[in-house]
């Protein structure tokens, strides 16, 4: 089940953002050990600062599964403000038609049990989500920030994408930048990896509507 989130109304939904920040915290800054801005029990950054549009996966029972955040390239985003290098010497990505993804993290109680398939299907359902947004917004690319291990999963999923530039050392992570052309090919063979038949996200909704709420 997937929950679609404007930071324009985050006071509205604080309960559900509060449960995203947590899990942000859990996964980079408690599991991966990343160097993230942590305040008592949250990973919070000055991106969520800027109305991004959150897309979560939850259980039928209503458990956080999964999170990822979105933003227009057009404003800050980490890829062409934080981590540079990884354009590979290109022009930086400024466009209306490319969204950023980030912070994408699954519940690590879901990642380390080996035997169930729950990480597929938050990770497919926040993908899935991400490629019907995108298309109902007119979008023609996300890109994103992840590490290798992450893009050897999107890759599992049908969706590999495109190296933007050769992948670099970041800290103990070695990190790339990936393009994905948003368009229906794409969605359909997510949803026939992972075996989704049903529309995930309400087709009125685009991420334009989200970020004027």
């Amino acid at each position: 089940m997937i929950e679609i989130i404007s930071g324009a109304e985050g006071e509205k939904h604080a309960a559900s953002l509060a449960e995203v920040f947590r899990l942000r915290k859990r996964v980079f800054h408690d599991l991966l050990g990343w160097d993230v801005n942590v305040r008592d029990d949250i990973e919070i950054d000055h991106y969520d600062d800027a109305n991004p549009v959150y897309v979560l996966s939850r259980s039928p029972e209503g458990r956080l599964r999964g999170a990822l955040r979105l933003l227009p390239t057009l404003g800050p985003n980490m890829l062409d403000d934080t981590f540079p290098q990884l354009l590979g010497g290109q022009p930086e990505i400024r466009s209306a038609a490319i969204w950023e993804s980030s912070r994408f993290c699954i519940e690590p109680e879901i990642s380390q049990d080996r035997a169930s398939n729950q990480v597929t299907i938050a990770a497919a359902e926040l993908m899935c989500g991400v490629g019907e947004l995108g298309i109902a917004s007119g979008v023609s690319h996300v890109v994103t920030v992840t590490d290798v291990f992450l893009e050897r999963m999107f890759r599992r999923m049908g969706c590999p994408g495109e190296r933007i530039g050769p992948p670099q050392k970041i800290g103990s992570v070695m990190a790339v930048g990936i393009a994905w052309e948003v368009n229906d090919a794409l969605l359909d063979r997510m949803k026939a990896v992972a075996d989704i038949s049903d529309r995930l996200v309400d087709p009125a909704l685009s991420l334009g509507k989200l970020r004027a709420a």
